[in-house]
């Protein structure tokens, strides 16, 4: 089970990495200010491995923990990764904490910091949890894998980082990824559609089950 260390330390077996920061939120003791959040990033090895000269393609799998973003994963895992050439890279971005004003939670002495930190904590172990699930199964079958963690707005995340990787397919389902907001700002699969630079790959539903 994947337990995050500091930002920046290295554990034994699972290697961890500090990514470039990203985004700006309010800070927790000063709320005026911002600063940069570093991404968790998980894998079951380093970025450089004695396998990197055969990596041929890198396939992003943007997952979340909809019944879509599942199907997309089985379909891309059975029907379009390769063992042997591809490092498949997961992501997963969970929503910046913004915790609601006291008298909104009708406590005006409620501290608005440990709101923050229980609110982000929530949700990080939800997003470290989904990312060991689901780099288990793809480790379980041998494949090259890494697991990132990032905070933010889902749709801008995952292109920036496909562009970061360089990626040569992004996969996704049709739905899911911040489904609640779809109405409001848009799919998540048609904006990284019209802004990813590689190909992308959106797992439609069907009758049967992959």
């Amino acid at each position: 089970m994947y337990v995050e260390p500091p930002y920046g330390a290295d554990t034994t077996g699972t290697s961890t990495i500090t990514d470039q920061p990203v985004g700006t939120v309010t800070t927790l003791t000063e709320t005026k200010q911002r600063y940069t959040i570093p991404e968790d990033i998980t894998s079951n090895q380093d970025a450089k491995t004695s396998n990197e000269t055969n990596i041929a393609r890198v396939i992003v799998i943007a997952i979340d923990q909809s019944n879509y973003s599942r199907n997309a994963f089985e379909w891309a895992k059975k029907n379009f990764l390769r063992s042997k050439t591809d490092l498949v890279v997961l992501v997963n971005a969970r929503p910046i904490s913004l915790a609601p004003g006291p008298y909104a939670m009708g406590a005006s002495y409620m501290d608005f910091s440990e709101v923050m930190v229980e609110l982000e904590d929530r949700h990080k172990v939800e997003s470290h949890n989904l990312l060991h699930e689901y780099a288990t199964k793809l480790k379980d079958e041998k494949f090259e894998c890494k697991a990132i963690a990032m905070r933010g707005d889902a749709r801008e995340e995952i292109v920036r980082k496909v562009s970061e990787l360089n990626a040569d397919a992004l996969v996704l389902g049709s739905r899911g990824l911040g489904a609640i907001k779809r109405l409001i700002v848009g799919s998540v699969s048609d904006h990284c559609i019209h802004h990813c630079h590689c190909s992308v790959i959106v797992f439609k539903e069907h009758s049967k089950n992959v």
